[in-house]
């Protein structure tokens, strides 16, 4: 079995207050020590339902926030800043699934930490073929156009809603239950990754009744952005690209990948 683990910071326990998660923050380090730690207990449970391949891929922001010398040496380690074209670099179909493993809410959502549409500082919101959608449901499409299903979503519970409105059909689990952008009633960590490891187990067995998430296109991305600097430097031609208003830009293309690299 291989499984492919996303890994985002916004969602993991302990994790409640931007100071966790930007790097020369005062609370950072601690913010990726709290990361590290539930990336090896997730791969810890993988490695006891018997994954005999796993390679985990660092999301957050530059990509470059485990703690190279404390990572479980069972896995494989994808660290730095990519383009969409190689969001999830390793990835092919012969994975039987993939994790996302603390994830957060798209942009807009009460009572949910951190929530935002792939970077807090670009987007106010982001729409596919007129629905809204973040990074939960982008990210699951992307490992869709490889055949490669989502079989378990972790963040808050406001992220796990989300998830099984998205997905439908897939395991969520919630690390922390949010009161605000920055307040949450937190599990101990130490309690999340005993539970993970329960979650994993049930997620992996049930692997066959989940089904890659997919979309045909062609494609049409609304992208809201958080000021008008943003979207003057997008080159719009008037035709696959088009600026609706000064915040506002709507790309069609036909594939998916190229769609995300031109938009965002």
């Amino acid at each position: 079995m291989k499984i492919y683990v996303c890994v985002d910071m916004e969602g993991i326990s302990g994790i409640v207050h931007p100071t966790q998660l930007m790097k020369g923050e005062a609370m950072y380090e601690e913010g990726r020590r709290l990361l590290t730690n539930e990336v090896n207990a997730v791969v810890e449970s993988l490695l006891q339902e018997g994954v005999r391949e796993i390679i985990v891929r660092d999301i957050h922001a530059s990509g470059v926030n485990f703690i190279p010398e404390r990572l479980h040496p069972g896995a494989s380690y994808v660290m730095g800043g990519t383009l969409f074209q190689e969001r999830f670099p390793g990835l092919d179909h012969t994975f039987d699934g993939a994790l996302l493993i603390g994830y957060h809410t798209m942009a807009g959502v009460e009572r949910a930490v951190r929530d935002h549409s792939y970077s807090s500082r670009h987007f106010t919101s982001l729409k596919l073929n007129g629905r809204p959608i973040g990074e939960i449901g982008l990210d699951s499409l992307l490992l869709g156009t490889y055949g490669v299903p989502v079989l378990l979503v972790t963040g808050d519970e406001a992220t796990c809603k989300e998830a099984a409105n998205e997905l439908e059909e897939v395991t969520t689990y919630a690390t922390k239950v949010g009161l605000g952008r920055h307040s949450a009633i937190l599990k101990s960590p130490v309690k999340v990754h005993e539970e993970l490891r329960v979650t994993i187990a049930e997620a992996l067995k049930h692997r066959d009744s989940y089904r890659p998430f997919i979309q045909s296109g062609p494609y049409e991305l609304q992208v809201q952005y958080m000021s008008t600097d943003l979207a003057d430097a997008k080159y719009c031609d008037g035709k696959q690209a088009i600026r609706l208003d000064g915040l506002t830009i709507r790309v069609m293309d036909d594939d998916l990948t190229s769609l995300l690299c031109r938009a965002l």
